[in-house]
């Protein structure tokens, strides 16, 4: 771990700069490539699903993995931010890597770079997160994995993972996000994350706000990718309880999403059709019935979004690294269905590249009761910071030290008996990490291998 932790930047996060500029993560992008060309090429032993967007892109690779898996794939899956330990961002057939093998890939991707860095001195050092991209890369291929699904860290066009060339290309949803660093305008962030769409690679996307499904639409137009859209090219009815999806030459109806909210229903039905375009590309021979669809997304398991927990008094625990205005409305929404209002108590923690008086404000309505708290990381905002923030929002926050103390005072509130008391925890997936530490959920290990 100590090998990708020491090329690790932006305030000790594990990308590069974001703010060093275009050509410098281009750069990027060659050191990734001449790195895999010496490993010999692992990203080409398989087909990958690439999943690029502003939300649901966790959520979305999860289900796809899900799914596959149910039909007999042995998957790999690269994703980000982990919760607990780096090693979760390596996944084979749902399993994170060993500690061994970890400590062996690390190694072996850390010597090609080596070399690659000695004889192009003018290309730089690779980052931890391009260290980490050749890592799933080559893990996936020496587990000999039917299908790899690889989610782009940052943006898409100049995201270290775009040096692969997918089965089937992802977009989720696009939200303003990263804006001093994707662009200000709708047209901007979804140039950059349009940037994953290869020449006559298929193409699924999300239903998209006009300015970016018309940039979509040109780019795959362009590169002549075919493009099936969800609203246009598939329909969905229905709650995370039961809903159908039905696509050009497939219906599923009944179907349940063991991820709660209706943004999960739209992830869910991207992932089937992700899925079915997946199968009919040359590379993947998989049989895709209703009931492996089914069981896919009903044992779909994603950490820290939308998790429930209820502790031994009876409170219940909503741990949801909801982190833009977009995710926090989907939050609130499956807040609203679930639970009176009147029982709910927000814990909110940030970073600092985000402001909580625009992304915290959809919960605004639904709970008077707040509590805000520093993670525990470099960028975190401050608690005071937080309070500033939501009172121009009229919102009388109280401040913990720590998110285990803003647990514990949430849960121990004196307005409702402990059976009523629900616990939101939110802002951003360092704060669900440390929350589901305090809760028993998982032990601390966000510095380990």
């Amino acid at each position: 771990m100590r090998l990708v932790w020491n090329r690790s930047g932006y305030d000790r996060g594990f990308i590069s700069n974001p703010f060093a500029g275009d050509d410098a993560a281009r750069l990027g992008l060659i050191r990734t490539e001449k790195t895999l060309a010496l490993l010999g090429n692992p990203e080409r032993d398989y087909p990958i699903i690439h999943v690029a967007g502003s939300k649901g892109k966790g959520s979305t690779c999860s289900f796809i993995d899900s799914i596959l898996r149910a039909a007999g794939a042995m998957t790999g899956r690269f994703l980000s931010p982990h919760l607990h330990s780096y090693r979760e961002r390596f996944v084979v057939d749902d399993n994170p890597i060993d500690e061994e093998s970890f400590t062996e890939l690390a190694a072996d991707v850390y010597s090609a770079a080596l070399e690659v860095e000695s004889a192009n001195p003018e290309i730089g050092q690779l980052t931890a997160w391009e260290l980490s991209t050749a890592m799933a890369l080559l893990w996936f291929s020496r587990s000999r994995c039917h299908a790899g699904v690889i989610e782009v860290g940052l943006g898409g066009a100049l995201d270290a993972t775009n040096v692969v060339t997918p089965a089937v290309s992802v977009i989720t949803r696009l939200d303003f996000e990263h804006t001093s660093i994707l662009g200000d305008t709708m047209g901007e962030i979804a140039t950059n994350k349009a940037g994953i769409i290869k020449p006559g690679r298929p193409v699924v996307c999300a239903e998209q706000p006009i300015d970016g499904l018309l940039v979509i639409e040109r780019r795959a137009k362009e590169l002549e990718s075919p493009l099936l859209f969800a609203n246009r090219d598939w329909t969905i009815t229905g709650t995370d309880e039961s809903f159908a999806v039905s696509g050009p030459t497939w219906r599923y109806t009944g179907l349940r999403s063991s991820l709660a909210g209706h943004h999960q229903v739209d992830n869910a039905a991207l992932a089937i059709a992700a899925v079915h375009v997946l199968i009919d590309t040359p590379e993947v021979a998989l049989p895709v019935t209703e009931a492996i669809v089914r069981h896919g997304l009903a044992t779909t398991f994603a950490p820290g979004r939308f998790e429930v927990f209820t502790d031994d008094a009876g409170c219940r625990f909503v741990l949801d690294g909801a982190h833009t205005p977009e995710s926090m409305r989907a939050l609130a929404g499956a807040l609203l269905a679930r639970f009176p209002a009147d029982q709910l108590t927000v814990v909110a923690g940030m970073l600092s590249d985000k402001n909580p008086e625009i992304v915290l404000s959809p919960l605004v309505d639904l709970t008077d009761r707040w509590i805000v708290c520093p993670a525990n990381s470099p960028r975190s905002l401050s608690a005071e910071s937080m309070q500033l923030s939501l009172s121009r929002l009229d919102v009388a926050a109280e401040s913990s030290a720590t998110v285990a103390a803003g647990i514990h005072a949430a849960a121990t509130h004196p307005s409702t008996p402990s059976s009523a008391r629900v616990v939101v925890v939110t802002g951003s997936f360092t704060i669900v990490a440390e929350a589901r530490v305090a809760l028993g959920l998982a032990l601390s290990g966000r510095q380990d291998a």
